[in-house]
C-alpha cells in the first residue's frame, strides 16, 4: 500500500501508520451511500469536463488550421495543448478519492480522445481548405499526436517527478 510508504518516509512509526490505516478502512466503509454516489459522481462529471473540453478546444483550433503555417501552428497547438492539459491535471488532482486505476484510465482515455479531435477536426479543415482554394494542410497525425503528447505533458510530469 503506497500510503504506508509515504508515511514510513516522513517519519511515522509502525504503530502510527497502523493506526491510520486502520480509521481510514473504518471511514471508507462507514461513509454514508449519498457521499458515496456523490464520489463516483465527481468523477463521471469530470471525466465529461475533459472530453467536452477537448471538443471544444479542437474547435478553437480550426482557424488556427486554416491560416497558420507549421512553425505557427504548432506554437500555437503546444500553447493550447499545455494549458489545458495544465487545467485537466488540476482538476483531477482535486479529486482526492482517485484510486491508480482511475488515474491510469485518465492518463491514456483523455489524451486518446484529444488527439482523436484534433485529428478529426485536422481532417475537416485540410478538407474545407481544398474546396475553398486555400493550400494549407496539415498532417494530421502529426498535429494530433503533438497535441496529445502536449496535453498529458503535465499530467505526466507531476504524477511522474512531482507527487511525493
Amino acid at each position: 500500500m503506497w500510503i504506508k510508504e509515504k508515511l514510513k518516509k516522513k517519519g511515522w512509526t509502525e504503530k502510527e501508520i497502523a493506526e491510520t490505516v486502520k480509521i481510514t478502512r473504518e471511514a471508507k466503509k462507514n461513509k454514508h451511500p449519498a457521499i458515496k454516489f456523490l464520489d463516483k459522481a465527481v468523477y463521471w462529471i469530470s471525466l465529461l469536463i475533459a472530453i467536452i473540453g477537448n471538443g471544444i478546444i479542437s474547435i478553437v483550433l480550426m482557424p488556427f488550421l486554416m491560416t497558420l503555417k507549421s512553425f505557427q501552428l504548432y506554437l500555437v497547438v503546444v500553447t493550447i495543448g499545455i494549458s489545458f492539459g495544465l487545467l485537466f491535471e488540476l482538476l483531477i488532482r482535486s479529486i482526492v478519492h482517485l484510486k491508480t486505476k482511475h488515474h491510469l484510465f485518465f492518463g491514456f482515455f483523455i489524451p486518446l480522445v484529444a488527439i482523436i479531435n484534433v485529428f478529426i477536426i485536422t481532417n475537416i479543415v485540410n478538407n474545407l481548405g481544398n474546396s475553398v482554394m486555400i493550400k494549407n494542410a496539415h498532417n494530421p497525425l502529426i498535429v494530433s499526436v503533438v497535441y496529445g503528447v502536449v496535453f498529458i505533458l503535465p499530467y505526466a510530469v507531476y504524477h511522474l517527478f512531482l507527487e511525493e
